[in-house]
Parts: C-alpha cells; structure tokens; sequence
C-alpha cells in the first residue's frame, strides 16, 4: 500500500508534466512529411526511460529472478535510478536542441525576460530560506 501512495500521485503528476511534450510528439510524427525535429526523438527516448525506470521502482524484477544475486549490484531500486539519471540527460540535451532550434519563437513570445528569472529565482531562494528558518526555529521550540 505504501508503494501504491508513491507511485499514484506521482504518476499522475508525471502525466500533467509531460502532456504537453505526448501532445508535440504526436503532432511530429502524425503529420504527412515525418518528423524532422531532432529534438521530438530525445524526448521520446526521455518517455521511454522514465517509464523503464518507474517499472523498476514498482517491481523489484532482478532480484525475484536472481535472488542472493542481487544484494550489491543489479538490484530494482538501483536500475531505477540508472534509467532516472538517463531520462535527466535524455532530457536535458532535448531542452537545449529546442532552445537552440526555437528561439526566435521563444523570444518573440515572450521578449527578453532574463532580468524576470533572475529575480523570481532570487525571490524563491529566499521563500525557501525563510521557511527553513521558520521550521528549524518551530522544531527546536517543540524539543526543548
């Protein structure tokens, strides 16, 4: 039951995050002359293996069908994370081939806004820094 409260909520949350990404993937490769967008295949190989790696941290296959074999290497939750580290770099270099390839889009859309994210990162670092205070100073309050 633990497993199945980590694994919804996420899963859902995924299916919002990448929906948009499932929608530009169809549209590239259901239209009549292909797909040309470099970009389109690492994120379809970014799906894949987020989809591996979540099959491996709901089933711990290796080591129902090694056991004893798979106490150091080879185990569920490390193969989880191998694919998790794949999909981040599959993902990362899909981002900058789009960045690269649409920013005359980008910019035209939304300006030079870097001054913006600058300051709502500066404005997040702060909130977060807040209220790790806040937490530390309620805790050591509640153990005294």
């Amino acid at each position: 039951v633990h497993k199945l409260f980590q694994v919804v909520p996420s899963g859902l949350a995924y299916c919002l995050d990448i929906s948009p990404v499932l929608h530009r993937i169809y549209k590239c490769y259901s239209s009549e002359q292909g797909c040309a967008d470099q970009a389109v295949g690492y994120h379809c190989y970014q799906v894949i293996s987020f989809l591996i790696s979540a099959y491996f941290f709901s089933y711990p296959h290796p080591e129902r069908w090694f056991p004893g074999r798979c106490d150091f290497i080879g185990q569920g939750h490390q193969v989880f994370h191998v694919f998790l580290v794949l999909c981040t770099l599959v993902q990362i270099e899909a981002v900058r081939l789009d960045y690269s390839e649409r920013r005359p889009l980008y910019e035209s859309l939304h300006g030079d806004l870097a001054h913006d994210a600058v300051a709502l990162f500066i404005f997040t670092a702060c909130c977060s820094a807040l209220t790790a205070f806040y937490v530390r100073k309620r805790v050591k309050a509640y153990l005294e």
